[in-house]
């Protein structure tokens, strides 16, 4: 109530108006990759570390290569050799909310297959222990499947270091009146170890040539067939000291028809080898240098120039090959030389022989060569020759100072099954 002399009593006031909102937007939420660092603490022989481990990373977007100070995730790559299999341990350190702190795996990678087919078996291990991380943080980009393992019910063997290889060689040609052919067999068994290798060879050559005979002024016929048959044999073995350096020795001798060069032929000799990469490199990579110093014993079947239908020598040289493989193909390149160590300018060959492997298969290789080859040897006594043997006449080729010869061959080989593979002091 209001009374008179009374102050008014006071109106309230309405409450002041509310400022408008903010019409600047919130930022999201910044998304962040797994920040992962790989550390190759044994490389071993294939492209593992840092090679493929990086691509793998490259490939996810929600991964991002970093430097171990930056890194969530640290792996450790540490390759261990087991005969041909480089046993590959990944080590995972994370520091990462809600992940482990450690993850191990391990994975074995076939050093002989291709780049693609070793990715192939490393990329599924190394998503298996990077996926813990990456669903710690993005529990959305991670998918999981399981499947069935091939072999699941089987046992895995022991491996064997038996091996057996077949190899053939061959040309022919076919007319009317000229018909020819030729060919070559070899049958090789190696036993093989890290270590250790032997091998033993058994080489069968044969052709045959037949054509019109030609016919002389008094009438008489001169026979142009001619037949042609060789048997190498022999055996050799070499150990390896370590990666770098092997020793081996190893004895051939070989019987040749009565108008070859060779009644028969007899070399052995030991080896000394140097090598720049292991004797198992998974990509076939090899440079080796080894000396060589034995004993040559020779029967002719024809008489030298110098008087000679036997002779035995020391003989000695220096050898070296070097080849790179790329997938399925290898390229490579032998030196060979063979000196008599007490006549040099007497008896002396060098040859040159690039070369061409092409894996066909699982058992199978295709083999392209070319040999250039320069020698001085006894040539035979113009006066031991018979003019009329046409067939003796056109087997002198070997006395001739240069030669090129090409060859094409295919190889049936089944190699040991455990796995390892020695290429120390080849052809001794």
């Amino acid at each position: 109530m209001k009374t008179e002399g009374s102050p008014a009593a006071e109106t309230p006031q309405p409450p002041p108006p509310l400022s408008p909102p903010s019409q600047t937007p919130v930022a999201p939420a910044v998304v962040e990759p797994i920040r992962v660092a790989i550390q190759c603490e044994e490389e071993g022989r294939t492209k593992t570390c840092p090679a493929f481990l990086l691509g793998f990373v490259d490939a996810n977007k929600v991964l991002l290569n970093s430097p171990r100070s930056d890194a969530d995730v640290t792996v450790y790559a540490t390759a261990t050799e087991v005969a041909l299999i480089d046993r590959v341990h990944l080590r995972f350190v994370g520091h990462m909310p809600g992940a482990p702190s450690v993850i191990e795996l391990d994975v074995d990678v076939d050093t002989r297959k291709t780049d693609d087919e070793q990715r192939a078996v490393l990329g599924p291990v190394f998503l298996q222990g990077i996926a813990l991380f990456v669903r710690a943080r993005h529990p959305t980009a991670v998918k999981v499947e399981l499947g069935v393992p091939d072999g699941l019910s089987e046992v895995k063997r022991k491996g064997s270091p038996w091996a057996i290889a077949l190899n053939f060689e061959g040309n022919a040609s076919y007319t009317e009146k000229y018909r020819s052919a030729t060919g070559e067999l070899n049958l090789v068994g190696r036993y093989i170890t890290k270590r250790f290798r032997a091998l033993t060879l058994q080489s069968l050559h044969g052709g045959l040539n037949r054509q019109p005979p030609l016919t002389l002024e008094d009438g008489t016929k001169v026979s142009l067939d001619s037949n042609q048959w060789a048997f190498r044999g022999g055996a050799e073995a070499i150990y390896s000291f370590n990666d770098t350096w092997s020793l081996g020795v190893g004895s051939y001798t070989a019987f040749e028809d009565p108008k070859a060069q060779y009644k028969y032929n007899s070399r052995s000799r030991a080896a000394l080898e140097w090598d720049m990469f292991p004797s198992d490199d998974p990509r076939g990579n090899r440079l080796a240098v080894f000396y060589h110093v034995g004993w040559q014993v020779d029967r002719y079947n024809i008489r030298n120039d110098i008087g000679e239908r036997f002779a035995q020598f020391p003989v000695h040289g220096i050898d070296a090959v070097g080849s790179v493989r790329h997938d399925k193909m290898s390229y490579g390149l032998n030196l060979s030389s063979d000196v008599q160590l007490n006549h040099p300018s007497r008896r002396h060959l060098f040859t040159a022989s690039p070369f061409v492997t092409v894996q066909l298969g699982t058992h199978v290789d295709l083999e392209l060569s070319l040999s250039v080859t320069q020698r001085e040897l006894p040539a035979p006594d113009p006066a031991a020759i018979d003019p009329s043997d046409y067939e003796q006449l056109s087997r002198l080729s070997f006395a001739e100072p240069l030669s090129i010869t090409g060859a094409i061959g295919l190889t049936i080989h089944w190699d040991p099954t455990n796995g390892v593979r020695n290429d120390r002091i080849e052809s001794i």
